[in-house]
C-alpha cells in the first residue's frame, strides 16, 4: 500500500463548487495553507467539508496542481454514497487528513504481518539450548530469496545416546592415501580414500596399506585378481595365531595351524576331515603330515622338474614286503622286446616353444608301447588300464568347472611308467637271457 504525503494543520477555506478542482483561498486559522506546504503533484489525503452547505463533504486521494488547485483523483467516502460530490458554491474547508479506509487498511497488512513473522524463525539466543537432535527436527535455510524447512535426518546429527545419525547416502571427496576423505580428528592420515574407479583405498601414517575392489582384497597390491591377493611376506606365528581356519561353502575346509605351545615355530596344514598333508617342523624340514599317504602331484598337475643334490630314497625294507621271486618266461619275453623298443624321443611341449633342434633329447620307452608288449604276451588283458604291474601306469580325471560353471579343466587320461622299477625289469630280463645263453 503506497504511503501518501502527511503534513500537520494544513486546512483551507474554498468558495468554488462542483465535481472538479477546488481553489482554496486561505487558511484557516491556527492552520497552514497547501502552498508552501505539499509538493505540488504529491498525493495526500483530503477531506472537502461544506459550512454553508453542512450536508456535503468528500474524503479521497488528491493532490495539489501547478495552479494550486486540489485535484480529487480517487474518492474513498462521500456524502454522495461514495461517488464524487458536486459541491455548491459556497464557503467550505479543505483539509489534508488521514483516510479512516488507510487506518483499516494499515491494520490489516500489520495483523498479516504479525501473522507472518510468528511463522518465522524465531532468533537463536530466545530459544533453549539442547545437546541432540531428534526424528522430525527440521532446519530453516536460505534458499534464493526465501527460506525452507529442511529435515534433519537429511543432515548428520547426534541423536540422545550420542549417535550420529545420516538419513541419507553419505558422499565424500576422493581423498588420497595421504589425506584420505574420511578420516580421525587426531589422526588426519588415516582413514578411508577412493584410489580408483569402484575400488577403495585403507591407508594408515599416510601409506596405502590394504585396497578393496570389485575383484577381491589387495594387500600391497593394487589391482587383485583374486579375493584375496597378497604381495609380499605372510607372518604366522604358531603362538599368536594357533590356527587359520579357511571355509568353503559354510563348512571348515582347511586348517592351517601350530600346535599353539608357546615358542614352537612348527605348523601342518590339513583338508579337515583327513590327516594333517604337510607339516614344517622347528627343524625347518618340509614332511607329509602322514606317512605313506599323500602324493605330490597327479597325472592331471605334474611337477616339471625336481631338482636334488641326491636321489630319491625309495623304501626296501624286508619286513615290509610280501616276495614273489623272480621273472616268468613270459615276462622274460616281455623285458626283451620292451628293451628293444628303447630309444631317444623329444617333447611335444618343449618342441612348441623352443624349437626342433632346440627341444632337448630324452631316452626312454612309450608308455602305450610297453601296455601293448605286455599284452601281445598274455600278462594284462586286452584293451585294460587296469594291471598289477606297478611299473604300467594309467590314469584319469574328469571335467571341472568354476562356481560359474566355466571350465576350468577338460576331462583326460594320461599314460606312464615308473622308471625304476621298468628298468629293474629289463635288467631282469636281461640277466635271465644271458644266463640262458651261458648255460648252453
Amino acid at each position: 500500500m503506497p504511503t501518501p504525503f502527511f503534513a500537520d494543520l494544513v486546512r483551507e477555506l474554498a468558495q468554488e463548487g462542483g465535481t472538479g478542482p477546488l481553489m482554496p483561498t486561505g487558511a484557516v486559522p491556527g492552520h497552514r495553507r497547501f502552498s508552501g506546504t505539499v509538493p505540488p503533484d504529491t498525493q495526500f489525503h483530503y477531506a472537502i467539508a461544506g459550512i454553508v452547505h453542512s450536508g456535503q463533504w468528500e474524503v479521497g486521494l488528491g493532490r495539489i496542481d501547478a495552479q494550486g488547485r486540489l485535484v480529487r483523483d480517487a474518492v474513498a467516502a462521500s456524502s454522495n454514497g461514495g461517488d464524487r460530490v458536486d459541491f455548491a458554491a459556497g464557503l467550505k474547508t479543505i483539509a489534508l487528513t488521514v483516510a479512516a479506509g488507510w487506518f483499516a487498511a494499515l491494520d490489516e497488512d500489520m495483523s498479516a504481518l504479525t501473522a507472518d513473522v510468528a511463522m518465522r524463525q524465531p532468533l537463536s539466543t530466545t530459544l533453549d539450548d539442547v545437546s541432540a537432535g531428534a526424528e522430525g527436527d527440521t532446519l530453516t535455510v536460505r534458499r534464493g530469496a526465501g527460506w525452507v524447512n529442511i529435515p534433519l535426518s537429511t543432515l548428520a546429527y547426534r541423536d540422545a545416546v550420542g549417535v550420529h545419525t545420516l538419513g541419507g547416502p553419505l558422499v565424500a571427496q576422493g581423498g588420497s592415501a595421504a589425506a584420505p576423505a574420511i578420516s580421525f580428528a587426531a589422526d588426519r592420515d588415516t582413514g578411508l580414500f577412493r584410489a580408483t574407479s569402484d575400488s577403495i583405498g585403507f591407508a594408515a601414517g599416510g601409506a596405502e596399506r590394504l585396497r578393496l575392489t570389485s575383484a577381491g582384497v589387495g594387500i600391497g597390491v593394487a589391482a587383485p585378481d583374486e579375493k584375496l591377493h597378497v604381495a609380499g611376506s605372510v607372518k604366522l606365528n604358531a603362538a599368536e595365531f594357533p590356527r587359520i581356519i579357511l571355509w568353503r561353502d559354510g563348512v571348515a575346509a582347511w586348517t592351517i595351524g601350530g600346535s599353539g605351545t608357546p615358542g614352537d615355530n612348527s605348523f601342518n596344514i590339513r583338508l579337515n576331515g583327513l590327516p594333517p598333508f604337510l607339516a614344517v617342523g622347528t627343524d625347518g624340514a618340509l614332511r607329509p603330515g602322514s606317512d605313506n599317504v599323500f602324493s605330490v602331484g597327479d597325472a592331471s598337475r605334474r611337477w616339471s622338474v625336481i631338482f636334488s643334490a641326491t636321489g630319491a630314497i625309495n623304501t626296501s625294507d624286508v619286513r615290509e614286503k610280501t616276495w614273489h621271486g623272480g621273472l616268468s618266461p613270459g615276462e622274460i619275453g616281455a623285458a626283451r622286446r620292451i628293451a628293444g623298443e628303447l630309444g631317444f624321443f623329444q617333447w611335444n611341449d618343449a618342441i612348441a616353444a623352443k624349437g626342433a633342434d632346440g627341444a632337448r633329447r630324452h631316452f626312454g620307452v612309450r608308455a602305450q608301447a610297453v601296455w601293448a608288449i605286455m599284452t601281445e604276451e598274455g600278462l594284462i588283458e586286452p584293451e585294460t588300464t587296469d594291471c598289477r604291474y606297478a611299473f604300467l601306469c594309467h590314469d584319469a580325471w574328469p571335467e571341472e568347472r568354476d562356481s560359474e560353471g566355466a571350465v576350468v579343466r577338460a576331462a583326460g587320461d594320461r599314460f606312464g611308467i615308473r622308471p625304476d622299477q621298468l628298468s629293474m625289469f629289463l635288467i631282469a630280463g636281461q640277466e635271465a637271457r644271458l644266463a640262458a645263453l651261458e648255460a648252453v
